[in-house]
C-alpha cells in the first residue's frame, strides 16, 4: 500500500474515532451515573482565574449517582458549588459537612477541620419526563455525529480515489476495503454507545417507576387504614338520652 494512501487512512481513523468518542462525551452529560469525564466541562473562577475542578477539588463517588467533590480549600467551596451549577444545572447540589453533622450555615468553620465542607452533587431521577427527553437527546446526537462520520468516509474516499489514479484494480479495491473496515468499526462503536446509553436511562427509569409504585401503594394502605379506623368509631350521640 502507497505511504500516501496509509497517511489517509490514518487521518480518516483518527477524524470518525474523534466524533464517536465526542458522541460519548456528550452521552455522559446527560446525567445519569456519576460519570466522572462529565466534570471536565466544570471550569472553576477563583481570583480572576479560570480553573479546571480537579485543581481546586477531589472527586469521589459515594453512589452511583453522586459526585462527592472535597475542595482542597475550603475558600473555593462557593465557587466550587457555582461552577458545578453552570456547567449541570440538573445536578442537585448541596453541602455537606465532612463530619457527618449539618452546623448553622452562618458559621465559619475555617478553624475546625472537622467542620470542613465539601459538595455532593446528585444526579436527577430518570421520570417520565426526563426519560422521554433523555431518550430525545441520545436519538439527535447519534445522528449529528453518525452524519459527521458518514461525511468524513465519504470525503476520504474521494481523496484517497484521487491518489490512485491509474493504480492497479487490486490496490484500489485494497485501500477501499481498508477504508471501509475503519468506517463498519467506528459505526459499530457508535451504536454500542447509543444501545448503553439509552440502557443506562432505561434502567433508571424502571427504578424510578418501581419505587413510585410501592410509594402509591403504602400511602393507599395508610390511607385505606385511616377509613377502617374512622370507621370503626361507633356514633354513641344516638344512645345518650334526652334530658
Amino acid at each position: 500500500m502507497r505511504r500516501s494512501v496509509y497517511n489517509l487512512l490514518r487521518e480518516a481513523q483518527q477524524k470518525m474515532s474523534g466524533f464517536a468518542v465526542f458522541m460519548n462525551y456528550q452521552f455522559m452529560h446527560f446525567g445519569v451515573k456519576a460519570e466522572p469525564a462529565a466534570l471536565l466541562s466544570v471550569e472553576v473562577e477563583l481570583g480572576g482565574e479560570s480553573m479546571n475542578l480537579e485543581d481546586v477539588a477531589d472527586v469521589a463517588i459515594p453512589e452511583e449517582d453522586q459526585f462527592a467533590l472535597i475542595p482542597k480549600d475550603q475558600d473555593s467551596l462557593f465557587a466550587i458549588c457555582k461552577a458545578v451549577a453552570q456547567a449541570h444545572p440538573d445536578y442537585k447540589i448541596e453541602q455537606k459537612s465532612m463530619s457527618g453533622e449539618e452546623g448553622d450555615p452562618g458559621e465559619t468553620d475555617a478553624d475546625d477541620g472537622d467542620n470542613d465542607k465539601y459538595v455532593l452533587c446528585t444526579m436527577p431521577e430518570v421520570n417520565d419526563d426526563r426519560h422521554d427527553a433523555g431518550m430525545d437527546y441520545v436519538k439527535a446526537v447519534y445522528e449529528e455525529m453518525t452524519a459527521k462520520i458518514e461525511a468524513a468516509n465519504a470525503a476520504y474516499d474521494v481523496k484517497i480515489a484521487k491518489q490512485l489514479v491509474g493504480a492497479k484494480p487490486e490496490e484500489i479495491d485494497e485501500a477501499k476495503e481498508e477504508l471501509k473496515k475503519l468506517y463498519d468499526q467506528i459505526m459499530e462503536t457508535c451504536k454500542s454507545y447509543r444501545e448503553e446509553k439509552e440502557k443506562q436511562i432505561e434502567t433508571a427509569y424502571q427504578e424510578y417507576l418501581t419505587k413510585k409504585a410501592e410509594s402509591e401503594k403504602a400511602e393507599s394502605e395508610r390511607q385505606a387504614a385511616r377509613g377502617e379506623d374512622k370507621g370503626s368509631k361507633l356514633d354513641l350521640s344516638q344512645f345518650v338520652g334526652e334530658e
